[in-house]
């Protein structure tokens, strides 16, 4: 074991209790910074999540990079109804919010509850994101629109079959370097 590796296991012991408390799976390799809120979340291997975020009933899966101050899931209050306080209304939705493998959500990103992001995806800082946003794209702006597709759709059935974000870090390396060489 590395220091590196040393360092997020003493780091994800010391959390132990509060994220059983709050209902939280920690994959292996996390690295959460401090200031970080999670409740009723899993988080996959190999993950970052950046300072200041909060993450509520959301699945997040392996080799994500979330940066400083996303917010995402969550309660949404019900304003069709005729309070919009929770306190008045148990009519507020709270569904899960699952980001695939190998996302990148940018700084003071907010994510819908209950949408879902596809694997490979990328989100721009400051974006609100209110649907799906398909893997392999490119999203930013309030309300986030699709700027481009990261690859091919060829190159993306290719990355897809190899599954390199279920492997260990050297092994998948390993797996996209290949890729990079049959381009």
């Amino acid at each position: 074991m590395n220091l590196r590796s040393f360092y997020f296991k003493m780091r994800y012991y010391s959390r132990w209790f509060s994220l059983k408390l709050r209902k939280v799976n920690v994959g292996k390799d996390v690295y959460i910074e401090p200031r970080v809120f999670l409740s009723n979340s899993i988080i996959g291997d190999y993950t970052y999540i950046g300072h200041n975020c909060v993450i509520d009933k959301t699945v997040i899966g392996n080799y994500c990079s979330i940066a400083a101050f996303a917010q995402i899931g969550g309660l949404e209050h019900s304003h069709w109804w005729w309070s919009t306080s929770p306190r008045l209304s148990s009519l507020g939705r709270k569904n899960t919010t699952k980001i695939g493998h190998d996302v990148w959500i940018g700084s003071k990103v907010s994510l819908r509850e209950g949408i879902n992001i596809g694997n490979g995806a990328v989100i721009g800082s400051n974006a609100v994101v209110l649907n799906d946003v398909e893997p392999y794209s490119i999203v930013a702006g309030i309300p986030a629109k699709v700027i481009k597709m990261r690859f091919t759709r060829d190159q993306i059935d290719r990355l897809e079959e190899t599954r390199y974000y279920e492997k260990d870090p050297e092994s998948a390396k390993s797996i996209l370097n290949l890729l990079k060489m049959e381009v």
